[in-house]
């Protein structure tokens, strides 16, 4: 079973990656619709996250949901940058 402590690394990473796609985006090196692809993907594992916090002890689940909600954050502003 997958944890939220082997998840997250791995959720961030996508998430430097998709700040990395926008600016080829935004310099004409990268297909817009690749980018809209990887943060589909980071939103699926970051939903993933969500769903895994009920299994942390209380005392931790607050602070992986204020991870996962700066991520969350992240993407969204990535996205609305990658639509213009």
């Amino acid at each position: 079973m997958t944890s939220i402590v082997e998840l997250f690394p791995k959720s961030r990473k996508l998430a430097y990656d998709t700040k990395q796609q926008l600016a080829q985006v935004q310099n004409g090196l990268l297909c817009p619709s690749e980018l809209f692809i990887s943060l589909d993907e980071l939103n699926r594992q970051l939903d993933l996250l969500g769903n895994l916090l009920n299994k942390e002890l209380p005392a931790q689940r607050e602070i992986w949901n204020r991870k996962i909600l700066e991520l969350r954050e992240d993407a969204s502003s990535t996205r609305r940058q990658g639509q213009m």
